[in-house]
């Protein structure tokens, strides 16, 4: 590994590397002639070609550019690009997002609301319905009553009658098992 002897005779600045770093472009490498950097811009076709592809006529009466000055061009739109996207278009998005949070929020909180409401309608309903059930059950009850009551009293004529009917039958036994001819024949 060698190392950097510093010469005495020669001053050296140290700058971060990032930061003060002059641009060495790297061409890309021509498709059609292996080896040869594309230093020219075919503005008709749109694409970096080499000294060549220019000479070899492909690129006649096309409107040529120095790659670096295209480079150029582009680079600064894509910094104005960029600048849009960060100081306009990307704060409005974050706008929308921050929006759509609330409206978020606020749906939760409306939706509870209506939740609840309808909770306590159901209660509200549900006590309605009680009452109507309870008094319902309680006009059968009384009506049950008022039938039983008859049929309990139907019942005990039934049981007198049959109760004087086997008293007859007792004393019709009585009569035919009697020798007695007067107490038949009256």
């Amino acid at each position: 590994m060698e190392k950097h002897l510093s010469d005495s005779s020669e001053k050296h600045d140290i700058v971060p590397y990032h930061l003060h770093r002059k641009f060495t472009p790297k061409y890309s490498e021509c498709v059609k002639h292996a080896h040869k950097n594309c230093e020219v811009f075919c503005e008709k076709c749109d694409i970096p070609v080499c000294s060549f592809c220019v000479i070899s006529g492909e690129h006649e009466d096309h409107k040529l550019s120095d790659v670096l000055e295209k480079l150029s061009s582009k680079t600064q739109s894509l910094q104005r690009d960029l600048e849009e996207l960060k100081t306009r278009i990307y704060p409005r998005y974050e706008e929308m997002a921050y929006g759509a949070q609330t409206e978020k929020a606020e749906l939760e909180a409306n939706y509870g609301k209506l939740t609840t409401a309808a909770e306590q309608q159901g209660e509200v309903w549900h006590r309605e319905v009680n009452t109507l059930v309870n008094r319902r059950k309680a006009g059968i009850e009384e009506t049950k009553t008022k039938h039983l009551a008859v049929l309990e009293k139907h019942e005990d004529e039934i049981t007198h009658r049959m109760t004087e009917i086997k008293q007859v039958i007792l004393e019709i036994k009585n009569i035919l098992d009697t020798n007695d001819i007067s107490l038949k024949l009256t």
